[in-house]
């Protein structure tokens, strides 16, 4: 387990895909895995406090998209032409769930 001073010391885009996911299941987000990304798309605004921590934790606002975005470690040129979702495969959180999947780091 890391400790707050390690933790902070890591660049906020520098988080594993896995580490990513446990931040959402941990907060209850609506995450869903796009190619090597991480999106997530609220219904309504969400709060500040939570805005806060999705930026605290290196997630992006794309406006748009209206959507939250992290590139996990990832960088990639921007998909003006496409959208991400419709190019890779997507996979809901829930679904790792579902499967009995482990989602821990």
């Amino acid at each position: 387990m890391e400790t707050v001073q390690e933790n902070k010391s890591k660049s906020k885009s520098d988080h594993t895909i896995i580490e990513v996911l446990e931040f959402c299941k941990e907060q209850d987000f609506p995450a869903r895995v796009v190619g090597r990304w991480v999106w997530i798309k609220f219904e309504s605004k969400p709060s500040a406090d939570i805005r806060q921590a999705l930026k605290d934790f290196g997630f992006r606002w794309s406006r748009r998209r209206g959507q939250w975005a992290h590139n996990c470690g990832h960088s990639s040129r921007p998909a003006r032409s496409y959208r991400p979702w419709d190019k890779y495969q997507t996979t809901m959180l829930e679904d790792y769930v579902n499967a009995g999947l482990e989602v821990t780091v």
